[in-house]
């Protein structure tokens, strides 16, 4: 009980502490909000730092609250904050002393010098924030984990505190999407005793705890399942509060939010993240995943993925997950294939799956191996949608308030009798009523209330006014149909769009609304106005109200009804749509003036330039199928002979309307050759316009830069095979554009066809005179294109027209090669099989065989049907790399074993500087797969040419699991290499503390060293405190002097004059070697083809390597401008610094000075503080001269 007393009485001191520095900052500050945006915001954090000081003092002053708090059982949360106020209260003290100077000139304090001073220098700022909001946070994990779930470890808490900023990389990785959004609103929706039915259920109560439970809830539309389900949720985390090992995670799959998306691999993200974020800290197994693809170069396959949520799963029982609206999903097939995996096969007790559906789950996984439970919530329902109408009447201050009680009763009473439990009618109704102003127009709507949800619809569609009806047609085609949500003001510009104009549809910006949120208020029962947050900030998107609109409209209900002006389908939406985006991109090709404006008001344009090639196939895949039906349908109702006579009379009837000069239909045929022919007149103009607000060849970019240099552009041709549009290649073939024209990332028409597998453009091309070997672009060949991407069909056709299998250029060096390093085994076994050279040692650069990148890559089958296949599993590359050299580092397991399964001898196979694979890989922090292999038999003492074994490497990263690992197979911690130094030397110089205990308990000598120089010296040299402090405890000498007479103090005495880090350098301790790997090989080597790929495959530009190096530092450390300038443009990190604290722009030594702009037009920010010469973390001076004098008193004590 001391120490709980103890923590009670800390907390109090903090809280008095905390105000007093929060009041004393605040005054400070607010004096000069106006000065920088930083202050506000740094006004913003102490503010916030104040609340939850106050909200403790309070709680402090009620004994429960206080009996809990002294229940906890660790004082070190409260003690940190404590020391980080200390810290504050210290660098208020330096501003008010500083404040006073700065008076005293008004001059010095407005002139340019003065700003780059105390106290608004950005990097004082964002220090001083990032302690308040670091101690805020620390606060709140307090709050929530010591006064309300006490029974929760403490470490556990700060662990997750710690490492948030080491997962932030790991979540921006997997990008899971975030259904919070959509929970908080469905919440907000249920009234006090929503779904009290259905919690207190014998089926409920059964799932919630009974092992392996699956529930299968359903209900037709409009049922109020999702609102059933934020209740299911909010009851579920509330059981689970103080349930230390429990976890919760959910998702709601939402047809008109395509933001949440509706994709299968969005919700495993969003189930592994939710779980990894109660963990404590990103689970081992997330971390895994993302070693495994190389750092956050490639992105997990769904098979990884479900794997991966498995294990988090694992780490909680229970473990509760619920999915709402699987129908709505688009991938429907894939989640009921994960049901049957969770149900049937894994089959973990802690697992407790609850889903809902419009469907019985019989009808949907009808031959079943596993037990599951259906739950019917048609009548349960109709309680709750009483309960919803008498407490929103129940509002004096709703919608409907105005009316009397009696009034309410009766429009209660109303929608209760007729509502058949559809919250989503009564919902429509509602919205309805609240445009009547008079008792008789009220009396009048619950007279002639709609029956159905549809003829509500339908009544809702007749009240659009008529001038606004194609407009809106529009829109609903839109909503229904759109690649992505739209924003409102990207529909707004729709609007804009008139299509009654001849004889084609043009832009009006005239029709643009000036109010548009307020038009769709006016209709929505029909559409819905959300505010968003993503990484951008806020926006507004229009949505439909709700996945039963676009039910209706797409329903052969609609067509029969007064409202058919209204129905729409696939190909009527899509062929709208693409005409909408292909006018509103002839906008902007005439100016860099006009693209400029557009790009500040005209919105719609990157949506259209993304997305008009998608809406054109979609419209063509429609027309063809409707074609097929219609052909289909006239063959069934008719005598098959009589088919082409039936057709001869309808085109002579059109014949005769013609010559009358009577309006003849238009066919469907003839809408598709006007779409073809609008494609057509976009392709041949210039298409400046539409690149700079999309580019097909860098589809990864997301925020279009209309400023930017465009030197060429490729033909339209080139775009036309690009995006897959065969009728457009076939009219610009016709006109005669040129098809072997070079242009564009993939370098032909050809090429571009190949590598986005469009096998009908590939035959088309070739029979119009395509050179099938034509060397361009980044692969070099169509055949290698093809390859890369898998494309075993248009492989084929390309080999059937005599293209060389063998023939050596482009990214990859061979096709055989491109279809090895992407994984894709079958176009392997066909390349083989067709003439490839297995062995191909590949371009002189690299000399990697087809087996090295495939091993490289991770790419297990492929790997094995390349040795199947007669690869040479020990052929090295130019630097002496082997297939296992290159498959270790990642993490690559089971290509580790499966190539010392094919022959051992590999153990044995060196670089060209003598190391092995063990010493690539105990820089990554892969365990297991060090530990694989020192099982299958790699010698753990195995030295390299400077006589350094792995152990060397893993003290160097401070990486204790893998020291002790390599210890505990019988390491040699007494190695020295051929200049003498011990592991424990290189341990000091890098400050590894942790590490160099265990060498020390190893029995590495601590006095000894490369002519008399101990580390005790070499921690001194590098400052190293903590390390010397750790030496100094197991009895090393401080006084020792090396041969040359000189002790521990003479080495702390050169960082005076700033001799520390020539002398540092010159000992030749640090290893200057460092395994790379994924994308960060790309940049180091200058490779931009292959930094395009994997940008296209989702790498993470950002991804860091052993040593914290990304792509961008490598690139700069190799001065490789153009690599340089392509990170950068892609979005890479110019502020991004090494583990040693430095940028990529430290590091480049090159003369161009467009680089440096570059670097500075995207963020770049001088360090102002100094940076350490031997390559230390930037210290200032003050801090520096402390470090300095306490390893001074530890020498001389």
């Amino acid at each position: 009980m001391a120490e709980a007393i103890g923590l009670a009485a800390s907390v109090a001191g903090l809280v008095s502490l905390g105000l007093s520095v929060c009041k004393g900052l605040a005054t400070y500050y607010d004096n000069y909000q106006s000065a920088e945006n930083e202050v506000k915001l740094l006004c913003e954090e102490v503010n916030d730092l104040a609340l939850i000081l106050q909200s403790f003092e309070d709680a402090l002053k009620d004994s429960d609250m206080r009996l809990k708090l002294e229940s906890s059982a660790s004082t070190r949360p409260i003690n940190i904050c404590m020391e980080r106020m200390t810290e504050l209260d210290k660098e208020l003290q330096k501003l008010v002393s500083s404040g006073k100077d700065d008076k005293r000139s008004a001059r010095k304090f407005m002139s340019k010098t003065m700003k780059a001073l105390y106290p608004f220098k950005e990097e004082t700022l964002q220090k001083l924030r990032s302690n308040i909001s670091r101690t805020n946070e620390m606060l709140q994990l307090v709050a929530s984990t010591v006064l309300i779930r006490q029974n929760h470890k403490m470490h556990d808490n700060i662990n997750q505190f710690y490492e948030k900023e080491d997962s932030r990389e790991i979540m921006r990785w997997l990008d899971p999407p975030d259904p919070s959004h959509t929970h908080a609103t469905a919440s907000s929706k249920r009234g006090e005793d929503t779904g009290a039915w259905f919690i207190n259920s014998p089926e409920f109560s059964s799932w919630i705890s009974s092992p392996y439970s699956v529930l299968w809830v359903y209900g037709s539309a409009g049922r109020g399942k999702t609102v059933l389900c934020s209740t299911i949720i909010n009851h579920l985390l509330q059981h689970c509060e103080d349930k230390p090992t429990s976890g919760v995670a959910y998702f709601y799959f939402d047809y008109t939010n395509a933001s949440i998306s509706q994709h299968h691999n969005r919700l495993l993200r969003s189930l592994i993240e939710q779980l990894s974020s109660q963990n404590g800290g990103v689970p081992k197994t997330l971390k895994t995943l993302y070693e495994r693809c190389r750092h956050g170069t490639t992105q997990p396959t769904e098979a990884e993925l479900t794997q991966t949520l498995r294990n988090v799963i694992q780490l909680f029982s229970p473990c509760y997950l619920v999915i709402d609206a699987v129908d709505e999903s688009k991938e429907k097939q894939e989640f009921l294939k994960l049901l049957n995996v969770i149900a049937g096969q894994w089959r973990l007790p802690q697992v407790h799956l609850l889903v809902t559906s419009r469907t019985e789950l019989d009808t949907e996984i009808p031959k079943r191996t596993w037990k599951g439970v259906t739950m019917s919530i048609q009548d349960g329902i109709v309680g709750d949608v009483e309960s919803q109408v008498i407490s929103t009447l129940g509002d004096e201050n709703g919608a409907l308030g105005q009316w009397d009680l009696d009034k309410r009763d009766m429009i209660a009473k109303s929608l209760i009798e007729n509502s058949r439990g559809n919250f989503r009618w009564v919902a429509c109704q509602l919205q309805a009523l609240e445009e009547c102003h008079t008792a008789q127009e009220l009396d009048e709507a619950l007279d002639s209330l709609p029956a159905t949800l549809e003829e509500t619809y339908a009544r809702s569609l007749l009240a659009i006014e008529e001038k606004r009806r194609e407009g809106f047609r529009h829109i609903l085609r839109w909503l229904s149909f759109s690649a992505r949500p739209m924003h409102l003001d990207e529909i707004t510009e729709v609007l804009a769009i008139d299509f009654s104009a001849k004889p084609r549809p043009h832009y009006d910006p005239r029709k643009r609304l000036v109010n548009p949120a307020k038009f769709f208020h006016k209709h929505s029962n029909l559409v819905s106005v959300s505010t968003v947050k993503d990484s951008a900030g806020k926006h507004q998107e229009l949505r439909l109200a709700h996945l039963s609109v676009r039910d209706y409209l797409l329903s052969n209900k609609i067509v029969g009804s007064p409202a058919s002006y209204f129905t729409i389908n696939s190909l009527s939406a899509h062929r709208s749509i693409a005409e909408a985006c292909i006018v509103y991109l002839q906008r902007f090709t005439k100016s860099d003036e006009g693209l400029e404006k557009s790009h500040k008001t005209q919105s719609l344009a990157p949506y259209a330039a993304r997305f008009w090639s998608y809406h054109v196939q979609a419209a063509t895949a429609a027309a063809g199928k409707e074609r097929s039906s219609s052909s289909r349908a006239l063959l069934e109702t008719s005598n098959p002979e009589a088919v082409p006579l039936i057709i001869l009379i309808f085109e002579l009837l059109a014949q005769i309307l013609r010559v009358f000069g009577l309006p003849v239909p238009t066919t469907e045929r003839e809408l598709q050759t006007d779409l073809n022919n609008l494609c057509v007149e976009l392709l041949s103009a210039q298409l400046e316009g539409q690149i700079r607000f999309f580019d097909p060849d860098t589809p990864w970019i997301d925020k279009p830069d209309v400023s930017r240099r465009i030197n060429a552009l490729p033909s339209g041709l080139y775009y036309a095979a690009h995006s897959g549009l065969t009728d457009s290649v076939k009219l610009l073939l016709a006109k005669g554009m040129d098809v072997n024209a070079i242009g564009g990332r993939h370098g032909t028409a050809l090429q571009a066809a190949s590598c986005r597998g469009y096998k009908d453009i590939v035959q088309l091309l070739l029979e119009n005179g395509a050179k099938v070997d034509q060397l361009a672009g980044d692969y070099g060949y169509a055949l290698q294109g093809a390859a890369c991407y898998g494309h075993g069909e248009c492989v084929n056709l390309l080999l059937d027209w005599k293209a060389d299998v063998n023939a050596k250029g482009g990214e990859h060096h061979t096709a055989l090669h491109a279809a090895a390093y992407n994984g894709h085994e079958k176009v392997v076994e066909l390349l083989v099989e067709r003439g490839a050279a297995i062995n191909d040692p590949g371009s002189e650069d690299e000399g990697q065989s087809p087996l090295i990148q495939a091993a490289a890559e991770g790419h297990t089958a492929t790997v094995q049907l390349l040795l199947k296949l007669g690869a040479d599993s020990l052929m090295r590359d130019r630097g002496g790399w082997s297939a296992l050299d290159e498959s270790a580092p990642p993490g690559f397991d089971a290509v580790v074993n499966i190539l010392i399964d094919h022959d051992l001898a590999i153990l044995q196979s060196r670089d060209n500087d003598g190391k092995s694979a063990l010493h690539h890989t105990v820089g990554q922090g892969h365990v297991s797969t060090v530990s694989l292999l020192l099982e299958r038999g790699m010698d753990v003492n195995a030295v390299d040419d400077e006589g350094r074994s792995a152990l060397f490497g893993a003290v160097r990263l401070g990486n204790e699991a893998i020291v002790k690992v390599l210890l505990k197979h019988g390491a040699n911690p007494l190695i020295r290499d051929k200049q003498g130094w011990s592991v424990l030397h290189m341990a000091a110089f890098h400050g590894r503390t942790e590490v160099g205990e265990l060498l020390i308990e190893a029995g590495t000598p601590i006095n000894e060293g490369h002519k008399g120089i101990s580390p005790v010296h070499i921690a001194a040299l590098r400052k190293q405190i903590s390390f010397l402090e750790l030496l100094l405890e197991h009895g090393a000498d401080a006084q020792a002097e090396t041969e040359s007479g000189k002790n521990a103090l003479y080495f702390l005495k050169l960082n005076e004059t700033y001799r520390a880090g020539v002398v540092a350098h010159r000992l030749n301790i640090d290893i200057n070697y460092l395994t790379v790997t994924g994308l960060r090989i790309a940049g180091s080597e200058g490779r931009d083809s292959r930094i395009r790929e994997l940008l296209e495959r989702g790498a993470d530009i950002n991804a860091r390597d052993e040593g914290g190096y990304t792509a961008l530092t490598w690139a700069a450390m190799n001065g490789h401008t153009s690599t340089m300038r392509l990170l950068i443009e892609n979005g890479a990190d110019v502020n991004s610094c090494t583990d040693e604290g430095r940028s990529a722009m430290d590091y480049y030594n090159g003369l161009d000075e467009e680089i440096v702009k570059l670097m500075w037009e995207h963020g770049y920010k001088e360090k102002e503080q100094l940076l350490d010469l031997d390559g230390g973390a930037p210290l200032d001076m003050a801090e520096g001269e402390e470090v300095l004098n306490d390893i001074r008193q530890l020498l001389s004590g």
